[in-house]
């Protein structure tokens, strides 16, 4: 679709989202899948707002990513008010309670998507935004115009769909980057949730303390440290007891696997090591616990 400015200069739909006349106008899709999973897309759009329009308060049951493109506004979470103009990024989580407003002189003109999936949780941990940190400010037109392609590629088939989710992965992409650009000094807590991940995906093979060190971006005696902190147990203790856990689960939801098999499944190159461990957790033998559970 084309749009003309007043001295007849053709625009296309992009060029109309950043150089419209200051005429409020809206333009929103709504959508919902189940077939894919990992990212569902729930809305976009974009705007140009009258001056003091609001929304809210209220929740959405997705995460919600805004991006002003010119003008003035003001983003309400929680107890916290954030003044925001041109290049600033507003965030809101699930079922938080937000409020947001246009300037009364200079209303903002902006563009949003809202999403959610099994992915997304652990995505949007590198983008910089938490429950403490909502905004964020990166001035680019890429991430306008990355925003307003997925709008207008907006489809019922699946075809439309993946390229939207592409947009989406696109448009994350630039915020992390920016992030990592620009980090924030580490925290424990960051080194062990990365430790955590590292486990979590590598339990199944050997790993050492040198590895989840490594992982996490710190010395194993720094490792040892936080975990005794946090946990008061050593990190390859923790991990033992994270892999009886899963032995747990797949004694009970595997009942025709040979406890040898679940052994070398969790990380377990002797089963004999692995019984003697698995008593000493849960004080019964592997083949007992499961048939307490049959």
């Amino acid at each position: 679709m084309l749009f003309k400015e007043n001295n007849g200069n053709e625009l296309n739909e992009e060029d109309e989202l950043l150089n419209v006349p200051e005429v409020p106008f809206t333009k929103v899709f709504s959508a919902y899948r189940t077939e894919i999973t990992g990212i569902i897309i729930r809305t976009a759009g974009y705007s140009q707002t009258a001056p003091g329009h609001i929304w809210g308060p209220g929740i959405r049951t997705y995460y919600l990513l805004h991006y002003v493109i010119s003008g003035k506004g003001w983003y309400n979470v929680g107890n916290e008010r954030h003044w925001l103009s041109e290049g600033d990024l507003f965030f809101s989580f699930p079922n938080e309670i937000i409020k947001y407003g246009a300037d009364l002189e200079c209303p903002w003109k902006y563009c949003w998507v809202g999403f959610l999936g099994l992915d997304i949780p652990y995505i949007i941990k590198q983008t910089g935004f938490t429950k403490k940190k909502h905004t964020l400010h990166i001035p680019s037109d890429d991430i306008a115009r990355t925003m307003i392609d997925l709008y207008k590629n907006y489809g019922t088939q699946t075809g439309n769909y993946l390229y939207m989710i592409s947009k989406l992965a696109h448009l994350l992409s630039i915020i992390i980057l920016h992030s990592k650009s620009n980090p924030p000094i580490p925290k424990g807590s960051d080194y062990l949730e990365k430790a955590l991940t590292y486990m979590k995906t590598e339990y199944q093979s050997p790993v050492t303390i040198n590895e989840i060190a490594s992982f996490a971006g710190i010395s194993s005696s720094h490792l040892y440290r936080l975990f005794m902190k946090e946990y008061s147990v050593a990190p390859l203790k923790y991990l033992t007891q994270f892999r009886i856990q899963c032995a747990c689960n797949m004694l009970i939801e595997n009942m025709s696997l040979p406890v040898s098999v679940i052994a070398y499944s969790v990380g377990f190159n002797d089963p004999l090591y692995f019984s003697r461990s698995f008593r000493k957790a849960i004080g019964v033998s592997p083949s007992e616990y499961r048939k307490m559970n049959s």
